[in-house]
Order: structure tokens, then sequence, then C-alpha cells
């Protein structure tokens, strides 16, 4: 049996299955009219029944059909909105209430206080169909309610009940079906509305639908006709109208999705707006359209919402949002390093490879041809999203005069049909094989292709770079011989961009191995081949991410560096002398690096630095720190402060 308070709802809101004390169509409370809808009220109204379920039911949906209203609106009456629709405003004690005769002509009969109350108890046929339909449907291990193609439901056509979102349906069906599932299903988290023809989701009361199974983790609305990215935002925590309650509102735990056969999967013009719409509206979203959402699409909506960019609830919330107090910054349990290197002249043989290829990419990129290995790989992608950090900082905004040229950067060069590799945005087969080069040549024409760049090798800061080694990789060149090991060396930094002055980040991936001897590489110069180069351009945005947080000195440490500089000053006036010490060394090699710093003015670092690079020979090192002077190659901040 039904709880009173269905049975009131179900009594109220649907049509009833038989008569009771000979009632006809004209003055039974659920007669139907000539557009099939049902007409509530009727000439029995002189006494409603009153029970604490049917009063319960009339404040929570209470709605009239379309009938109802209409006839409200043409006799003067003023209506109000509900959850779900207009309804007419309730009458006093001699309000009339609207019903109609065998024809569907309209006509008024006085009402109780109770306004569209039967006096004739509630029938529980409409319930025990309902009951036994939604039980139908539901997979208890899969604790899944099934509702897909309701229209076609022998049951409700059985009992001649119209499905939500169908013609005739009472506007508060849904909300009936919703009350019955919690009170029958209260554990459901899977849910299928697929195949109901369903052009917007009003007719399945998403308030009253997300309030009753607020743990819906699974949902399809596949082959429906939804074409807005806005209609999921009734079932959206995020996005969308709050709740008047000020409750939480919408699927909070929602981790699959389904939408397939419906048009908004192709609105927003790019390929990737559906998914990144549908990863702004639920936060906790991994599958959608039974393919794993991608991550960086996640990613990059979680950083939008947590700066308080794209869609959000309301003006108020984002206002609320920038009152509260920042979120304390993420401490991570190592200390950021600078590049990563297996040892210092695995560095220095990167370093200088990098300042060679670098140069001859700006000034002579037909050169690049004899670094290439016969058998290699090349691709570029471009990333036109403008970085968080840069937007931050308002990098390239109007009145920047640090970046005044970034107006006029233009991706287009980039972007042609054997330009971009974006595999995310490459789905012909015959792109992603036109934009991968395999050869010397196609590699060359295609750097060639692209605008002219000028790198600022003379800054270090510029750039961060990590290189290992991966043994073994390679098939030996002879039989017998040892697996050729080869290097993987990854840099990031950026550059200028002619002729419109530009500056854009990059970030670069390449495999080198030795190069054979009496190869064209080793000819020309190249230490090494390049097996492999993945090249990404990204807007600018500066390595301070990539950089080591120098620590503060101490107050009482001031006077440290001027110490440091005058060792005999510092000793005369009684202080001790603070000295750096690199781990592993000895008391000579101390010494050595002291006084090469006394000699070079250089900071302890690069002084260490220079004696390991040479063998620990002091006058070796001396020449070698003098010829890199006189080149101008040495960056300011390896020497002390004047």
């Amino acid at each position: 049996m039904a709880t009173p308070a269905a049975a009131a709802l179900l009594a109220k809101a649907l049509p009833r299955q038989g008569s009771n004390s000979g009632s006809n169509q004209a003055s039974g409370s659920g007669s139907a009219g000539p557009a099939g809808r049902t007409q509530r009220g009727g000439r029995a109204g002189g006494k409603a029944a009153r029970g604490a379920g049917s009063a319960h039911m009339d404040e929570d949906v209470g709605m009239s059909d379309g009938n109802d209203a209409g006839a409200a609106r043409r006799r003067g009456r003023q209506a109000r909105s509900g959850p779900m629709g207009d309804r007419p405003t309730r009458g006093g004690r001699n309000s009339p209430a609207v019903i109609s005769d065998k024809n569907g002509r309209a006509s008024s009969a006085p009402t109780s206080s109770r306004a569209g109350k039967s006096s004739d108890p509630p029938s529980q046929s409409t319930i025990d169909t309902l009951r036994l339909f939604l039980l139908s449907r539901y997979s208890q291990p899969d604790r899944m309610l099934n509702l897909e193609n309701m229209a076609d439901d022998p049951i409700l056509k059985e009992h001649k009940l119209s499905a939500p979102g169908q013609p005739g349906a009472p506007t508060n069906m849904a909300a009936a079906i919703w009350k019955l599932s919690k009170e029958l299903f209260p554990d459901v988290v899977s849910l299928s509305l697929a195949n109901n023809g369903l052009t917007s989701v009003l007719p399945l009361s998403p308030f009253f639908l997300t309030t009753n199974l607020p743990h819906i983790e699974n949902v399809s609305f596949a082959n429906n006709n939804l074409r807005r990215f806005g209609d999921l935002d009734p079932f959206s925590p995020l996005v969308g109208k709050e709740r008047k309650d000020k409750q939480p509102k919408g699927w909070p735990k929602l981790k699959e999705l389904v939408l397939t056969g419906n048009p908004v999967t192709a609105s927003g013009g790019q390929v990737d707006t559906y998914a990144k719409e549908m990863a702004r509206r639920f936060a906790t979203l991994r599958t959608l359209d039974q393919k794993p959402l991608d991550p960086s699409i996640a990613f990059t909506v979680g950083q939008e919402r947590a700066t308080g960019e794209g869609p959000g609830l309301s003006s108020r919330v984002k206002s609320e949002k920038a009152k509260a107090p920042k979120r304390e910054p993420v401490v991570f349990p190592v200390e950021m390093t600078g590049g990563f290197f297996e040892s210092d002249g695995a560095r220095d043989f990167v370093g200088s490879f990098f300042a060679k290829f670098f140069a001859a990419f700006d000034d002579d990129r037909p050169s690049l041809l004899s670094a290439y290995a016969p058998i290699c790989t090349f691709s570029f992608f471009a990333d036109t999203t403008n970085p968080i950090r840069a937007r931050a900082k308002k990098v390239g905004t109007k009145g920047d005069r640090r970046f005044p040229h970034q107006h006029k950067l233009d991706w287009k060069p980039y972007l042609g049909p054997e330009g971009s590799r974006n595999l995310l945005r490459a789905k012909n087969p015959d792109k992603r094989v036109a934009t991968l080069k395999v050869t010397p040549s196609d590699v060359v024409t295609s750097i060639v292709s692209l605008p002219k760049t000028k790198h600022p090798l003379e800054d270090s800061t510029k750039f961060v770079w990590d290189s290992w080694t991966m043994p073994g990789l390679l098939a030996p060149t002879q039989p017998g011989a040892e697996a050729e090991t080869v290097i993987f060396a990854s840099v990031h930094g950026e550059f200028t961009e002619f002729p419109s002055k530009g500056v854009r980040s990059f970030d670069r991936t390449f495999i080198l191995a030795p190069a054979p001897p009496g190869s064209a590489a080793q000819v020309a110069g190249w230490p090494c081949i390049i097996l492999s180069d993945t090249f990404a351009l990204r807007g600018y945005s500066d390595l301070a991410f990539s950089k080591p947080k120098v620590p503060r000195p101490p107050k009482d440490a001031a006077a440290a560096p001027a110490a440091a500089a005058d060792p005999a000053a510092a000793a005369a006036g009684g202080q001790p002398v603070p000295q750096e010490r690199a781990e592993g060394i000895t008391d000579e090699q101390q010494s050595l690096v002291l006084q090469l710093q006394q000699v070079t003015r250089l900071t302890y670092a690069f002084a260490h630095l220079c004696l390991a690079q040479n063998n620990w020979d002091p006058h070796q090192a001396l020449a070698q720190f003098q010829a890199l002077q006189q080149a101008g190659t040495i960056p300011a901040e390896a020497f002390l402060p004047a």
C-alpha cells in the first residue's frame, strides 16, 4: 500500500483509473479534456479531505496542469511560479475551481479553502501502478534505476499513464516518481534516462530529482534532444542558479555522464569545448560518453575554477570567494632544485649541444641537416591557450612595457595542414602522418617554414634543462659490440619571434646518440646526432616555477658578503670569516677554490665548478676562465657583488 503522502500526491497529480459513486467524466476529479490533459477539481469540493499526508504533498508539489493554469488566467486570476511551472494562487472559501464537461468546456464551481482537494478518498491504483513500474526498472545488484524509453513501457501504457516529457503528462508526474524512488531505492547510484525524446530537462523536475536522489554517480541522457550546455546546469553543484534554501544543489558525486546522441555533444565549435563544459559543471567527472575524461582538460578546468574564471554559481559566490582568506601555498617535501644532471660532464656536454643547436636554429637552419640521424622523427605542436601564470601577471596587456609586442603574435603560421601535430585536435589520420617528419630533409624543410626566432643564449636564466643517459637503447653498430647509450634531454625556455618581436615560451625534448665516426654530423662538428626532436610552442610564461628558492640570510649576517670578499679585513677586525665548503672535497681543493675566488671574483659555486671541470688544475682553470670572460659568456650572477 502507498504512504498517505504519496497517495495524496498522485490523487492530485495523475488521472484516476476508475470513478467513485457513479461519477462521470464531467464531475470526476480525474477527467480528461479534448487535448488529453488531466482536469482537476470537481463539484465535490465542498469538503476537502484533510490529512497530514495530503497537506504535506500540497506544500511540496501542489501543481495544476496546463488547462487549470490557462483557465485561471482567462478568468483574470493572478498566477505564480513554482519549481515546475506556473500554478494559480489559492483562493478563499468561495474561489471558483475549474472543471470541464464531457466536451471539454470549462466551467467553475465553488470550492472550500482547501481548493483542489477532492472529497473522494484517493485511488490507490495509480500509486500501485507507479510502484510496479519502478520495481520492474530497478536492478538491486547494480543499484541502477533504468528509466529508458518510458513512453513505450507496457505497464504505463496498460494503465494509460503518460511518462514525463510526453504529451499529456501531468507536470508533477516526475516529482511523484522521484519521491517514490527515494522511498523504494534509497541507495540508488546509477540512473538512465536515455531514449525519452527530451528536448529539455524541465519535465524531469530536476529540483525533485536531485533532492530525492542526491547520491547519483552515473547517469545517462543518451539519445535525447538536448542542445544546450545549460541543460545540465540543474544537475551541476558548481554552475547554474543556487537553491533558494541555500542547500547544496546537483549531484556532487557524479563520475560518469553519457550524452551520446544529443546535439549538445557537437556544440561549441571546437573539439574539446564540449568536454571542458561538462568538466566545469562536474568536478568529480571521470568518464564522459564511455571514454575517460582527458586529464589535461580536467586539470585546466580545475585551474580556472581555482582562479574564479569560467561560469559559476553566481556573482555573489565569486565575490565571497574573493573575500575569503588566501589559500596557503603548497609546501613540497623536497626543496626545489635546478636542472637534473647525472654528472657535471653530462651537463656540459648537453649544454654545449644546446648552444650550438639554437644558434643554428636562429641564424642558419639549413645547417641543421647534418645534425639529424638518417632515420629520425620531428614534430611540433602549438598550445594556443594563454597560460594561467601569464594571465595572472597580465603579460602582454595594454600598457605592459615588458612585452609591448605580444599583441602582434599570430598562431596561423604554425597551424597549417603540415604544421601543428596536436593529437587532441588532429583526429584525421592523414594529418597525423603528414605532420610527423622522419627524414633529415623533411625535418629541415619543416623547420625552415617556421617564423624566424632569436633565443637569448647570453642569459642562462632564460633556460632550464634536464638530461640523463639511457644505456642499451640502441642496437650495437657491430656484431659482438655493446648496445649504444643515448641521452634524453629536455629544455624549457623562451625566444623572440620575428617580425612581430613578441616572446613565446617553448619546451623541446631530444633523444641524442653519439655521432658515428666519419658521419656528416661529426664532420660538421656536431658531438651527437638527433634521433628524436619534439617541439612544443606555447604562450609566454616565465620560469620562476622552476627556479630553486634562495633562502634569505638572517639579519645578523648582512655583512657576510663583504667579509667574504675581503677576508683580510674581516680577520683584522677579529670577526670569524664565514666560508662555504662543498661536500666531499679535500682541504687542498678547498684552498684552491678560495684562491681562485680571490683572483677571479667568482662566487664559490662557480669557482668550484671551474676547478672541477678542469681536473683541479688551477692553471688550466684560470686559463679557461680568462677565455670565457674574454668571449663574454660568463653570466653576471657568477661574480661576487662589487
